[in-house]
């Protein structure tokens, strides 16, 4: 692979968000490409990088703009790693050239780390854009680990723990990496009335008699 030769494509992923979180390999691709494609705040987060960034607001207009810029390299940047509930599997169906996807560390990691808890064993789940049988899944493993978003969020969960009689510890990660991260952890009862922001990430650990 010749990093952003000719007509080359990638997916990269770029972390949390932090530019201290974002891989080597992926700031090399980024720059050696003509163009750097992605969602608002994918692209914010790469204001330390000079390059002809696009907006795109939909993963339709993703495909499309790759679609009609066949000779140019193109960077699509992710935030998290793309392969993770990210954009790899729509872009993957609706783009026949070829591409390259450049890993990056997802937030449910990050936190991960900062609670210095193995997740190994952690059902990885998303309610991003979609609902999931919570209950169920948090009753089936002692760990499981949440993506959220505005509607399913750290609210909506520990109401789910609640109404089922969950007993179980939440941490809730709030702008994981930026300077107003943020790390609360308790029962649900503690925390379904809190304010949350949009970004966040929730690790449930189910209490085990």
């Amino acid at each position: 692979m010749t990093t952003g030769s000719n007509s080359s494509k990638f997916i990269v992923g770029i972390g949390p968000g932090d530019k201290a979180y974002i891989l080597p390999k992926a700031v090399e691709v980024i720059e050696s490409c003509d163009y750097v494609i992605g969602f608002l705040r994918a692209i914010n987060s790469l204001n330390f990088i000079n390059g002809n960034k696009v907006y795109i607001n939909s993963l339709k207009a993703t495909a499309q703009f790759i679609k009609d810029n066949e000779k140019s390299s193109i960077a699509i940047v992710a935030s998290g790693d793309p392969c993770f509930y990210g954009i790899t599997d729509y872009i993957m169906k609706n783009y026949d050239g070829k591409i390259e996807v450049i890993p990056g560390i997802s937030s449910f990691q990050y936190l991960c780390s900062k609670l210095k808890k193995p997740w190994q064993d952690a059902k990885l789940k998303s309610v991003h854009g979609r609902r999931e049988e919570i209950a169920k899944e948090v009753l089936n493993n002692k760990l499981s680990v949440w993506l959220t978003d505005k509607e399913s969020n750290p609210n909506f969960i520990c109401k789910e723990l609640i109404r089922n009689s969950i007993k179980a510890e939440v941490f809730v990660g709030e702008n994981l990496s930026y300077q107003d991260e943020k790390i609360t952890s308790g029962k649900p009862e503690k925390l379904v009335n809190n304010l949350f922001s949009d970004l966040c990430v929730v690790i449930v650990e189910r209490e085990v008699k």
